[in-house]
């Protein structure tokens, strides 16, 4: 029965077809009790015939204008120059046709929101006073009239202006949630995250959010604040295991909220946040490859649609992590395989090539005398090292998985030895905790960073020393390298002059690079994560 009925959506129609309504129903009941106007019928009858021609012309004809156009106010003065007109014809303070006069408020509000429903209010107000001062100063006062319908305008405009308020605060937010950043995932993890909680905190309209997830690697804690973002990696599995049910849980009680909140807070080291429970609402989100929670801290709207409002924004910063997730994996895949094609390129001919030299100094150095063969013993000592790592690096490649933990103190004090012997330098390394492991991977990065570092000492600040420190940090690892060199020239911009291969090395495992120290001798620190 109700399936054919279709309700109109469009505002603009729905306000043309509410005017012809009211002009037709006026001309019926004209039509029907023509006993009202008793004096002025004709009058009622020209005025009643042209409003209801316009409200005929706008409902076939209406010009395309957009729906909060301030040109709508030329129709919107028809329409209370036609009703007033009406009114004061039949009866002013008593007329039948005051029902219709709330019209002018609906379509206000609908088309401008609380600035609409205030404008429709101050017309109607005006519109009683006009109509009803006759009757105020005939000797029969109908002061009493003119109160309660004016309080019956007043509350209809306040709670009118209630949903026009609403309508526009959901307009502005769902214009916020289009306007979402699709920047590309970026290295910088931090600064990625703390653009997506800064817009999320202006949708949300709360300057603290606090962003709880866990995917296969482990689990992260963010907390957003006016002055920055704080970051915290927590790989504890009590944590995550005590966790699980609130991280599934759709509603959470404000006793539970608050609890979680200071959990995580206090796993963090953050202390204590101490929002008001009132303030305080969260909604959980799942993808493919993470679940977590958003935790929204003095909330300032508390409106019912507030609540979920925070489970689209949570559901979206769930897609926002999945699709860094995939971003990253997508990166990860595209690096190991153009690592296999780079160690198939230097089987084929570096690798082959280094052979062929090697032989050929053997064949050099069969003709000459012994005594003279010790240089060219060394070069071919130092190019078989190198055929060495070469092969280590190619069999690494063509199986990354297979790569086995390091103890990093014996797997760089290999490569300390060899760099002396290649550049003629004296290295210190200090590696704390001495049994200190790292995956093959990050032992392998770390062994060409160590190279790189040595050889732009040598070659360009003429180093003969050089001192390298590693220490395990909470989030990786952290090494230090300083050089008696000349050091670099101190740059005058604020951008450091960064040695452009160690810092592309270092970008690239999602580490930091910083110089403690240009000249005498340049002194470096670089941290980069484990995982």
């Amino acid at each position: 029965m109700w399936r054919g009925l279709r309700i109109e959506t469009d505002p603009e129609r729905l306000i043309s077809t509410g005017r012809l309504v009211a002009a037709l129903f006026a001309a019926l009941a004209i039509y029907l009790d023509p006993t009202r106007p008793s004096g002025l019928l004709g009058e009622a009858h020209v005025v009643l015939g042209a409003y209801l021609a316009f409200a005929l012309w706008l409902r076939l004809a209406s010009p395309r204008w957009p729906l909060t156009s301030g040109l709508h106010v030329i129709h919107h003065g028809v329409d209370v120059l036609a009703l007033t007109l009406l009114v004061y014809f039949t009866g002013e303070l008593a007329s039948p046709f005051f029902p219709f006069l709330p019209f002018i408020l609906l379509a206000t509000t609908m088309r401008w929101g609380i600035k609409g429903a205030v404008l429709g209010a101050v017309a109607m107000e005006i519109m009683l006073v006009a109509v009803g001062w006759q009757d105020l100063q005939d000797g029969e006062s109908e002061l009493n009239v003119v109160i309660m319908r004016s309080a019956y305008f007043l509350i209809a405009a306040a709670m009118l202006g209630y949903f026009g308020a609403s309508l526009t605060r959901s307009s502005h937010r769902f214009a916020q949630l289009a306007a979402w950043s699709f920047a590309p995932a970026s290295a910088d993890r931090e600064a990625w995250l703390r653009d997506m909680l800064d817009h999320a905190s202006r949708l949300l309209g709360a300057e603290r959010l606090l962003l709880l997830w866990h995917d296969q690697d482990g689990g992260t804690v963010a907390l957003r604040e006016p002055d920055g973002l704080r970051l915290r990696d927590i790989s504890d599995p009590a944590f995550w295991q005590a966790r699980a049910g609130g991280l599934a849980q759709d509603d959470l009680s404000r006793r539970t909220e608050m609890s979680e909140l200071q959990a995580i807070a206090a796993a963090a080291g953050w202390g204590l946040l101490s929002p008001a429970p009132a303030e305080v609402r969260s909604a959980p989100f799942n993808s493919s490859s993470s679940a977590g929670r958003l935790f929204v801290i003095d909330a300032r709207d508390l409106h019912e649609d507030a609540k979920h409002l925070t489970k689209i924004t949570a559901e979206r910063i769930g897609h926002e992590l999945e699709r860094l997730a995939l971003v990253q994996a997508i990166a990860d895949n595209a690096r190991d395989q153009e690592r296999v094609r780079l160690a198939r390129d230097l089987h084929d001919s570096v690798l082959q090539e280094l052979t062929a030299a090697s032989l050929k100094l053997k064949m050099v150095g069969a003709a000459i005398p012994e005594k003279a063969r010790d240089p060219l013993n060394s070069v071919s000592r130092m190019m078989i090292e190198q055929q060495r790592k070469i092969r280590l690096f190619v069999e690494n490649s063509r199986n990354l998985e297979s790569v086995p933990p390091q103890m990093l103190s014996s797997s760089l004090a290999r490569s300390v030895n060899a760099l002396c012997d290649q550049w003629g330098c004296e290295i210190a390394l200090s590696v704390m905790p001495p049994d200190m492991e790292a995956p093959g991977t990050i032992s392998g990065e770390l062994t060409q960073l160590l190279r790189e570092a040595t050889a732009n000492a040598v070659r360009h600040g003429g180093a003969t020393r050089l001192m390298v420190e590693l220490q395990r940090q909470e989030k990786g690892l952290k090494m230090v390298i300083a050089d008696n060199g000349c050091g670099m020239t101190v740059p005058e911009a604020e951008t450091p002059n960064w040695p452009r291969s160690l810092h592309e090395r270092i970008r690239d495992m999602n580490g930091n690079l910083s110089i403690d120290r240009y000249t005498p001798g340049l002194a470096m620190t670089i941290e980069v994560p484990l995982s």
